[in-house]
């Protein structure tokens, strides 16, 4: 109801718009590793259709602001510009920590100062191998009557059960701004909602999807040009929280908040180990010496293959350097050890059984 009352319209648009794209980057203030490589997967793109970049933060302060304007030195990709949160939102955000309320208002903030007639919305989390993918999918919508152009399906079976196929994931996508101005803000926001005399939980722009004519939606098909993590910065509030409330040590089942440690320590980045455990912490979770997360159990063991594959793709995509590389392979090394791995994609190398304490 909070969100209907205040989100029930947007700000005034521009009287023209330029033909092209906005990329949004949203992205979180206390992790500023995610905006090093946000923006450095941004300027190494190939810019036709690029219009500008805008940097959101979900809970802007002076430290991020200075972080921004010093990654800026390396900028060379056409205009950028940070956008903020309106100040009852960054008081929310800042006190809420709810992940899915931060990117939805991130993303209505950026379509709001978007001077595009599209815009791309950029995972945090996901690395662009390919530098002429924007452009390609740009091209892909360019002139063409699609509201939505995306990459991959969305990951609820829910909707392909119930004739919604056409409904796509939110990474990557490039949309229409009049197509996504055409739905009140409030309807773009995860949220519980119905569709068709049918009730479900709708994820960000996934309402106004499930409204729309399935010929004006599209997506490519395939696993082309990126490597994506997935719901890192979730995990990473999720892990904040559970410390906030003195829980148990985090089940980081998905191998996340080492991820984010090891991407941290290969970007020279300036997170604290009071914020993000070090890997001496991280090691000990293999064996519940750690209070903080815990590696053990049959779920985390099922899902290092595919979280040490993305890894090894990442290192292996040549957008590091051999310093990232290096730091990524040595950091990684006691757990590949303790999981069994040994770099087989196909036999994945893994161990049948989990770990136990």
């Amino acid at each position: 109801m909070l969100w209907k009352l205040f989100r029930s319209s947007w700000r005034k648009a521009p009287a023209a718009r330029t033909s092209g794209y906005s990329v949004l980057l949203p992205v979180p203030a206390d992790l500023p590793v995610f905006l090093k490589i946000a923006m450095g997967t941004i300027n190494a793109q190939q810019n036709a259709g690029l219009v500008e970049t805008l940097v959101i933060p979900d809970m802007p302060t002076p430290a991020f602001t200075a972080a921004f304007e010093l990654a800026k030195k390396d900028w060379n990709n056409g205009p950028i510009r940070l956008v903020t949160l309106r100040p009852l939102e960054r008081f929310i955000t800042s006190r809420i920590n709810s992940p899915h309320t931060n990117h939805w208002l991130q993303m209505t903030n950026g379509v709001e100062a978007a001077t595009s007639t599209h815009v791309l919305l950029h995972d945090a989390d996901l690395f662009i191998t390919d530098k002429n993918f924007l452009a390609s999918h740009y091209a892909a919508i360019a002139g063409k009557d699609l509201a939505c152009l995306g990459i991959n399906p969305v990951w609820d079976k829910w909707y392909a059960e119930n004739h919604l196929g056409h409904v796509t994931a939110t990474w990557e996508l490039m949309f229409d701004v009049a197509w996504a101005r055409s739905f009140k803000p409030w309807m773009h926001r995860g949220h519980n909602g119905v569709v068709n005399g049918k009730a479900h939980e709708f994820d960000t722009t996934l309402l106004p999807q499930s409204l729309t004519e399935p010929k004006r939606i599209d997506r490519h098909q395939g696993e082309w040009g990126f490597v994506h993590f997935n719901y890192v910065i979730c995990t990473y509030r999720w892990f904040q929280e559970n410390e906030k409330q003195g829980k148990p040590a985090y089940q980081d089942e998905h191998w996340r908040i080492l991820l984010v440690r090891l991407l941290v320590d290969a970007y020279e980045s300036t997170e604290t180990e009071s914020a993000v455990p070090s890997l001496a912490e991280l090691r000990k979770a293999l064996t519940g010496e750690s209070k903080r997360v815990d590696y053990r159990g049959a779920m985390a063991a099922k899902n290092y293959p595919e979280f040490r594959n993305k890894l090894e793709q990442l290192i292996d995509s040549g957008i590091l350097d051999l310093r990232k590389m290096k730091v990524l392979r040595e950091g990684i090394a006691t757990f590949d050890g303790a999981m069994g791995w040994c770099g087989d994609v196909s036999a994945r190398g893994l161990k049948e059984r989990a770990i136990t304490a």
